[in-house]
């Protein structure tokens, strides 16, 4: 009877044993899980910056080579922002236009005033026209003013050149 008593307490210490022990690492797989989870979302977001920083140093290197462009452009700087402007304005259907193109200070070829009256319509597509990539010029201040029965546009801008 001793032995039988012996093995049944024998047994209730294994499983005691495998229950502390299987508990425990229950609990650090559990633990373990967690800091993958938590890792995994770092990542996550890690590459969401990274792409994010990629994509501005793509555009400040666009910018940065426009610059370049601008820059180098064989001594029609100044004429080829008014030339281009002067087109815009033309196209336009506006009227009161009073256009001032002097020397920039770089890297901008030209400082630009603008400003124009004309139908609401009208007015804001010059202004889409002017803001438009490839038209040489970096916006600095846009205002869009009711004088009814028209609307004025007042424009300050940076020329670079047109793009090519």
């Amino acid at each position: 009877m001793t032995i039988r008593w012996a093995a049944i307490v024998l047994l209730m210490l294994a499983g005691v044993l495998y229950l502390g022990a299987a508990m425990s690492l229950q609990t650090q797989a559990g633990a373990a899980s967690e800091q993958y989870r938590q890792a995994r979302d770092q990542l996550r977001d890690a590459r969401r910056r990274l792409a994010t920083l990629e994509r501005r140093n793509a555009t400040r290197a666009r910018a940065q080579a426009a610059l370049g462009a601008a820059r180098s452009a064989h001594g029609g700087g100044l004429r080829e922002v008014r030339r281009g402007v002067v087109e815009l304005v033309t196209r336009a259907h506006v009227s009161a236009v009073r256009l001032g193109v002097r020397p920039g200070a770089p890297p901008a070829s030209a400082a630009v005033g603008l400003s124009a009256e004309g139908s609401f319509a009208d007015v804001i597509q010059l202004a889409g026209e002017l803001a438009r990539p490839g038209s040489g010029l970096v916006l600095d201040r846009v205002r869009v003013t009711s004088r009814p029965p028209r609307v004025a546009l007042d424009v300050d801008a940076a020329g670079l050149g047109t793009a090519r």
